[in-house]
């Protein structure tokens, strides 16, 4: 039995259930439509167990850009920034300048109440002085697909559990303050399981996050220049931005490097290379490159639910056209 002051100082319900209830590990990955989306979060909380999306080819990754990172480098003053929110109006005026029938799914997420409650008052007053920003706001407000759901929302990072959208802007919120001075004061972030409430904000889209920050990343935290794995929030924040900003730069070999450290187990995630070690597969792929094609074999690793063995890119597109199951290793002679 618990009592009323143990629940009071729980920082979470899941550590409450935990304690008389079974815990059960999730295996597959549905939301993102990018690897890339949630590949940090396998590796880092997950232990790799996922069955995560397929891999898409460098170059589409590359254009598609499912992390963008934009640096605005604005003054973060009295828990808010006001630099950061004017740049969210901007890029979701540029999201919602398509026709309604063409636009994504969309949703904000701040580090703080503050910085939410100042994104919806410069929403509003960009709303007063634009007409068809007013139109798209109010319309992306009130949308539902399906009976669902799914309009426009602005949250700090405590309250996005169990949302999902296309695509999700973030406010980091922290910088540096009008002296130039940084602190190491993340809120609820850098405070005893902030890295299970970072966990839940960066896996919350579908297709795309675009950061808006400010962090002097270097400086967040120590783990990126000592030795040794993550250890604090602050760590896993310092990582997460690191890994993000090589994302958004088309760094996917320095992306998927940089996740080796963040768990335990051999191996590790990679966005093109490797190839199946198993003799009928790589048999399979000579044949085919006898032939004049260019086979792509998954990694050893990579056995999960989404893959196929063997892949043949599209000359036109640049996209996988072709996949290739190779069923012999699960049903040995």
């Amino acid at each position: 039995d618990w009592n009323r002051r143990e629940i009071k100082d729980c920082p979470d319900l899941l550590n409450l259930a935990s304690a008389v209830l079974p815990s059960r590990s999730l295996q597959i990955h549905y939301r993102s439509v990018y690897r890339e989306l949630i590949a940090f979060s396998n590796v880092a909380f997950y232990s790799r167990t996922l069955s995560i999306p397929s891999k898409r080819p460098a170059s589409q990754v590359k254009k598609s850009r499912p992390i963008e990172v934009i640096n605005v480098n604005s003054v973060y003053d009295k828990q808010v920034n006001i630099g950061e929110a004017w740049k969210i109006a901007e890029v979701l005026k540029e999201i919602w300048s398509v026709p309604a029938s063409e636009r994504p799914t969309v949703g904000v997420i701040s580090f703080n109440l503050k910085q939410a409650n100042l994104i919806l008052e410069v929403l509003n007053e960009m709303a007063l002085k634009d007409h068809s920003f007013k139109s798209a706001y109010e319309e992306e407000n009130k949308r539902k697909e399906g009976g669902e759901d799914v309009g426009f929302f602005v949250k700090n990072l405590e309250s996005v559990q169990g949302d999902e959208r296309d695509i999700i802007v973030f406010s980091t919120t922290f910088g540096r303050d009008s002296t130039g001075a940084f602190r190491r004061n993340f809120g609820k972030l850098g405070q005893l399981g902030g890295e299970r409430r970072l966990n839940v904000a960066v896996t919350r889209a579908k297709t795309k996050v675009i950061m808006v920050t400010s962090l002097p990343v270097e400086e967040i935290s120590d783990f990126l220049t000592r030795s040794g794995s993550a250890t604090i929030p602050r760590d896993y924040f310092q990582a997460y931005m690191n890994y993000a900003i090589k994302v958004s730069n088309g760094s996917l070999d320095a992306a998927a490097k940089s996740l080796e450290r963040l768990s335990a187990d051999e191996g590790s995630w990679s966005p093109d290379d490797g190839g199946a070690k198993d003799p009928f597969i790589m048999d399979v792929a000579a044949y085919l490159h006898s032939i004049g094609y260019e086979p792509i074999t998954r990694q050893q690793d990579d056995n999960d639910a989404f893959n196929v063995d063997i892949a043949i890119e599209n000359p036109t597109t640049g996209l996988y056209g072709i996949g290739i199951e190779c069923d012999a290793p699960n049903h040995r002679l």
